[in-house]
């Protein structure tokens, strides 16, 4: 295992510094098609239920933006009534108005009972409203273009979550694959070293205690060679799982980690929190709150509206001959409306969301502090994994000589089964802490990165140049 730091940070810089275009996916020999870690989160960004629901959200937003633009076109309805007055309601006049046809026997201060409404009435109409100024309608049509905005940017976050996921998830089946191998060449020279001593016990030369000590640290190794498949296994439907991926369809990674060994990873200094998206969402909430004090106070402005109308009625006691007597009309104007006074309830809802401004800007000092130590600690925790990992392989690359040593001194007569069967253990046990330390570097690098907020720079989409857009358009604002 040498220069293992080389190609480590290698193959973070590749990653790192992927082009910008979209990469397509071969297949290996059994038509397994292949992918890349840009190829599994561009799959990832196609098939997930996250990345899907944080669309269709973008999609509800902008529908928001339509409907309350709609608010401020023509507004045109039409209605009808068909009446059949089955008992038509009748209104009492004196009966001084009736003169002559007063009914007889009727007396000075009587009333009559009179039906002015025919049996049936028809009538249909056509309106038209046209909206000419209203303050929380203007208002409002630029807070829902900030909600849109507030959605293109929760797309973003949920990239860079799934992003963060998958390429986590790449890592761990690289890692696996890697001990796997290891394993693997552990077990076949110690079968080989066991049946050699096999065949040295049936000539007389070793005793049986010196083949069981072989046979038992060969049989751990095939134990852990099993275990370890099964972690491979499980690694990849992970993975699978984070692509939005079938777990059961077939799947073949495209990078290995010893494909990186020529790439060097570039330092990387802390950012500003304004880079970290959460900060992005953060600020447009604050401007929501603030249109929507604007919209509460816009409240007290006049309304005025234009209206315009044309319909016709007709009446009658038959069903058909009232249609003889029909007319149309029409009518044009203008409706202005001013609120003066609403028992103090509008001056209420705005203190209420100045409190809530109050409360988003705390929130937004706790963020700053927040991403602060959480960029210094993602930091420091990468710093300290890069060193154990030094260690590490050097660890492992000691216990690797001392292992081919006492199998090359067991071999020659010089030395015992014992040493053996430790060496073996010890080197085991170095390559499982190695290849661990060796996941959890990768793992602080990409969380060093995105604590920075830089992970989506990294990020290979359709709409990347929109989301990068979007970010720097908000961030300067």
């Amino acid at each position: 295992m040498k220069n293992v730091l080389q190609w480590i940070v290698a193959f973070l810089s590749l990653f790192f510094s992927l082009q910008l275009s979209a990469q397509q996916t071969t297949t290996n020999v059994q038509g397994v098609p292949l992918f890349s870690v840009q190829d599994c989160i561009n799959y990832a960004f196609q098939n997930t239920g996250t990345i899907k629901n944080a669309v269709l959200e973008q999609g509800i937003s902008q529908a928001k933006v339509g409907e309350i633009i709609s608010m401020g076109l023509p507004q045109l309805d039409i209605e009808g009534q068909l009446v059949d007055n089955v008992k038509i309601q009748k209104a009492f006049l004196p009966v001084e108005i009736m003169g002559d046809n007063a009914p007889p026997g009727s007396q000075p201060g009587d009333f009559v009972g009179v039906q002015f409404s025919p049996q049936y009435t028809t009538n249909a109409q056509l309106k038209l409203n046209q909206l000419l100024f209203d303050g929380t309608f203007f208002i409002g049509v630029q807070a829902a273009k900030v909600y849109t905005e507030l959605a293109s940017k929760e797309l973003i976050r949920s990239k860079i979550d799934v992003a963060e996921s998958v390429t986590q998830a790449y890592y761990y089946v690289l890692v696996q694959r890697e001990f796997l191998k290891l394993i693997i060449e552990n077990r076949e020279i110690l079968e080989g070293l066991y049946n050699e001593t096999k065949a040295m016990y049936e000539a007389g030369m070793v005793e049986e205690t010196e083949l069981n000590r072989i046979e038992v640290n060969y049989n751990s190794m095939v134990i852990q060679e099993t275990q370890s498949k099964q972690m491979n296994v499980i690694a990849e439907k992970l993975l699978k799982f984070q692509m939005g991926m079938d777990i059961n369809s077939p799947l073949a990674l495209a990078e290995k980690l010893e494909d990186f060994r020529d790439f060097i990873v570039t330092p990387t200094d802390l950012a500003v929190a304004k880079n970290r998206i959460e900060y992005s969402i953060l600020q447009t909430n604050i401007k929501l709150n603030e249109y929507d004090i604007k919209s509460i106070q816009a409240e007290y402005w006049p309304k005025l509206y234009a209206f315009a109308g044309y319909g016709f009625n007709a009446g009658g006691n038959g069903f058909v001959t009232q249609f003889d007597q029909a007319g149309d009309f029409g009518n044009v104007g203008v409706s202005l409306s001013i609120s003066l006074f609403d028992g103090l309830g509008r001056q209420k809802r705005v203190e209420q969301r100045k409190l809530k401004g109050q409360q988003l800007f705390n929130t937004r000092i706790d963020l700053e502090r927040q991403i602060s130590i959480e960029q210094e600690q993602s930091r420091i925790v990468y710093e300290t994994n890069m060193a154990t990992l030094n260690l590490q392989e050097k660890n492992m690359g000691v216990a690797e000589k001392v292992y081919t040593n006492t199998q090359i001194k067991f071999k020659n007569g010089v030395g015992s089964s014992v040493e053996v069967t430790t060496s073996s253990q010890d080197y085991a046990a170095a390559a499982n802490t190695f290849y661990n330390s060796l996941y959890e570097v990768l793992i602080a690098k990409l969380s060093y990165e995105k604590a920075n907020g830089r992970l989506l720079e990294y990020v290979d989409s359709e709409d990347f140049e929109k989301d990068q857009k979007t970010l720097k358009l908000n961030n300067e604002k």
